[in-house]
């Protein structure tokens, strides 16, 4: 790694400016004998909601939070011993939440830089009583559902709209097919622009550090904005229980690439909202219950969405993916979800979502591999657990669908005598339980959908 890094021993948050629908988010690296680098990222919120108005206090607080959660780009660059905030300091617990968003949601890329992060991450803090600030509670009840393009959220917008609950949709940025999907909802869709300051990138190509980073988290604490001045009472997030699934331990950590997407995160944005709002919209995942096996089979009977949907992260850059094929077919996210459709349609209906066969494909063996537990760890993807691989390749055996491919002899070789019971792993992957923040009434609507499909 380049010295670059080495240099800059100091990350500061410096302010917020907004200014009707556009917010701009100011940064700055410095250290010794060095020049700071000034960093601004600009937001652009919806025109068809109010302007966000930073001289309400509940208002100003969540700017103040998206402020902070955006500063996570930049920050990794260099990973400064120290962090400044200019303005009103944190209390110690919105200090601790801080302080494991950015150690545990920057995990894998710790991991890949091989950088401890081991006591790494110290926000600033004062030890001060907290008092709620009052948060308006619409009168009539509206959610935000957030959508990404793919099969999930279109599986929750179908037990939204069972359950008669007004909906608008929300995409921090927009690819080709967020837009695809929004549109075949028919609902109100809400982009939030999202522009990173050009020296990042250059300051990446000098050396700096670079990687994943908890998107998840980014687009929930961007939608509290937005349930702010749009007057929604809860915010409807589509992860599934094996999001909480981790890919390996390192330096005694957890590594997820998905942990923006975990209950453990779900819970902790929770009590960061409770403390600082009195009743603040419900931030929640209505999928957590369910499994991606279980989640597709729900998908599978929705046919009128299987052209404006896609997995493929080829699909969701920066640059224009316009041109992009829907599915490079070569990828942990093709090849597994690929794999959690096939034992819930027939061949022809496969082809026409898939335009090919994944798993015929013999240069997908070590992704299968890897998805099934077999060698290495889950791939740094949104993909599944083994055992939902398991059961959905079994589930294929079982129905003679593996016949005349090299997964026939691949499953009777590497993975028969591993599942001892294929309808009990079926069984269980496709089940409904697990740990939830679902309220009782959120709950209720999610078993009525689930009674009748």
């Amino acid at each position: 790694m380049s010295s670059l890094v080495n240099r800059y021993h100091c990350f500061e948050f410096v302010g917020v400016e907004t200014e009707g629908h556009r917010s701009r988010f100011l940064y700055r690296l410095s250290g010794e004998r060095v020049e700071p680098i000034d960093f601004t990222e600009q937001v652009d919120w919806p025109a068809a909601l109010p302007a966000p108005d930073p001289q309400r206090p509940e208002m100003r607080q969540a700017l103040a939070n998206v402020h902070r959660m955006l500063g996570i780009s930049y920050y990794k660059s260099c990973c400064p011993a120290d962090i400044v905030l200019h303005g009103e300091p944190l209390s110690v617990a919105e200090a601790e939440f801080w302080d494991q968003l950015y150690t545990i949601g920057l995990g894998e890329f710790y991991y890949r830089n091989q950088l401890d992060p081991r006591g790494r991450v110290h926000f600033p803090r004062q030890d001060r009583a907290h008092s709620p600030l009052p948060w308006p509670l619409p009168a009539q009840e509206k959610v935000l559902l957030l959508i990404g393009g793919g099969k999930d959220s279109a599986v929750s917008h179908e037990i939204l709209d069972a359950a008669g609950v007004a909906v608008e949709l929300f995409s921090l940025g927009t690819a080709p097919w967020i837009k695809r999907l929004a549109a075949a909802f028919g609902e109100p869709h809400h982009v939030v622009g999202r522009q990173l300051d050009a020296k990042l990138f250059a300051l990446n190509a000098s050396g700096a550090y670079n990687g994943h980073i908890p998107i998840s988290a980014c687009i929930a604490f961007v939608a509290v904005v937005l349930a702010l001045s749009g007057g929604y009472r809860a915010i409807v997030a589509s992860n599934e229980r094996t999001a909480s699934y981790g890919n390996l331990i390192w330096q005694g950590m957890e590594i997820n690439h998905q942990w923006s997407k975990s209950l453990q995160f779900e819970q902790a944005f929770q009590g960061l909202q409770r403390l600082l709002y009195q009743e603040p919209p419900f931030y929640f995942s209505l999928l957590r219950s369910l499994s991606e096996l279980a989640i597709c089979g729900l998908f599978a009977r929705r046919m009128r969405y299987f052209n404006c949907f896609t997995s493929c992260n080829a699909n969701f850059q920066l640059k224009d993916t316009s041109q992009t094929p829907r599915w490079c077919g070569h990828c942990p996210k093709c090849v597994f979800v690929y794999l959690m459709m096939a034992p819930h349609l027939n061949e022809s209906r496969l082809q026409t979502i898939f335009a090919g066969n994944f798993l015929q494909d013999e240069g997908n063996l070590p992704l299968l591999e890897e998805l099934a537990g077999l060698r290495g760890h889950k791939p740094f993807e949104c993909v599944g657990t083994p055992e939902e691989v398991r059961a959905a390749l079994s589930h294929l055996y079982r129905q003679g669908r593996l016949q005349g491919s090299f997964l026939q002899s691949f499953y009777a070789q590497q993975l028969e005598e591993k599942v001892p019971d294929p309808h009990g792993l079926w069984q269980e992957q496709m089940a409904v339980g697990g740990a939830s923040t679902l309220t009782p009434l959120w709950q209720g609507r999610l078993d009525a959908y689930l009674r009748s499909h």
